[in-house]
């Protein structure tokens, strides 16, 4: 197909166990950047079903300049899409939406590129780390792309809204919410290799030759040891008794976000608490939370959250407040305020 602060608790146990047209609703407003800028990107929060604002939210990493970037048709299923796959390679990136078709933009100049056919419902785009395959996942199908062809290579009758590739992009590993178990795929070929007992995964993230599955509604991080299989399950406080998938806007507590510093071995996962959460990577363990005031009177909802300032810093959005926040990560410092800047997930991405 072509382009048309922190509170330790315990540890427990470990377990073996076609050139398409452009589409005409594309739009940007803000200041103009030089090259090699860094922005944290993503698609503005939507609701897992139905129509969606169709826009972008980005803001210019160290600077007080924040972007917006429209797709599809604003409050049309073509204007909701939840997790932007980027290519760096190539400086791609790609939205996909509820309508079933794929928005492409140049991830420098922030124009579009085209669209492409992609299954209806579909919300979550990645790019393996070796820059050849995209997948593209509705709550029911995984669809892979070679790049940057986007031909399709598989197509899945099973989805989900979290995905993480191998070191070398030779496998994918699928998850979902809803989902009972973990996938992991072969790639380019589609075969399913292995069903591991990791279930309700809200998002994955492989770092030290792990992977990081955290379940929104338990509050436990799996950690699956990718080279032996064993898997080691870590409770955290990061719970409500009461969670509802759906009711999720009124949790008090649940993983959202994950994001990896592999250079200090930390992992942070943002917390509907009010909290970010840190586990160290190679042990693995948790390491304890850090919490985020954005009101002097209401909670602080968590949910996208990306590193920035080499691991030093966090944006996170406050999904309840509708803002998006720095954190000094040492300490919890708010640094900077983006209202109306709000993404369930971000990307970072360099112009």
């Amino acid at each position: 197909m072509s382009l048309s602060l922190k509170r330790p608790v315990a540890v427990v146990g470990a377990l073996t166990l076609s050139v398409a047209a452009l589409s005409p609703a594309f739009a940007q407003s803000g200041k103009a950047n030089g090259p090699g800028t860094e922005w944290a990107l993503g698609a503005h929060s939507s609701p897992p079903k139905g129509p969606g604002p169709g826009k972008l939210v980005a803001w210019q990493v160290g600077s007080g300049n924040t972007r917006t970037i429209t797709f599809g048709t604003p409050q049309s299923t073509s204007g909701n899409s939840f997790y932007v796959g980027y290519d760096a390679e190539r400086h791609t990136l790609y939205v996909p939406t509820v309508a079933g078709h794929t928005d492409v933009i140049n991830a420098r100049s922030f124009a579009p590129q085209g669209d492409f056919s992609s299954p209806a419902g579909s919300r979550v785009a990645r790019v393996s780390p070796n820059h050849g395959v995209l997948l593209v996942l509705s709550s029911k199908r995984t669809v892979a792309y070679s790049l940057p062809a986007h031909k399709r290579l598989f197509s899945l009758s099973h989805g989900g809204n979290a995905v993480a590739f191998s070191a070398n992009g030779n496998a994918a590993y699928i998850g979902g919410n809803m989902n009972k178990s973990l996938t992991e795929v072969a790639i380019p070929s589609g075969k399913v290799m292995h069903r591991y007992p990791i279930g309700h995964t809200g998002d994955l993230v492989r770092v030290d030759g792990k992977l990081f599955c955290a379940d929104m509604k338990s509050g436990v991080m799996s950690v699956l040891n990718l080279r032996s299989g064993r898997i080691q399950r870590i409770h955290t406080p990061e719970v409500d008794p009461h969670f509802s998938y759906r009711h999720i806007p009124a949790a008090t507590a649940g993983f959202m976000q994950l994001a990896a510093d592999p250079q200090r071995h930390r992992l942070y996962a943002a917390g509907f608490s009010g909290h970010i959460l840190e586990f160290d990577t190679q042990k693995p363990a948790y390491l304890g939370e850090i919490a985020v005031k954005a009101s002097a009177d209401k909670p602080s909802k968590l949910s996208g959250l990306a590193l920035v300032d080499h691991g030093r810093e966090a944006l996170t959005t406050v999904e309840n407040l509708k803002t998006a926040v720095l954190v000094r990560l040492s300490n919890g410092k708010i640094l900077r305020r983006l209202p109306g800047t709000i993404s369930n997930r971000w990307v970072v991405v360099k112009r």
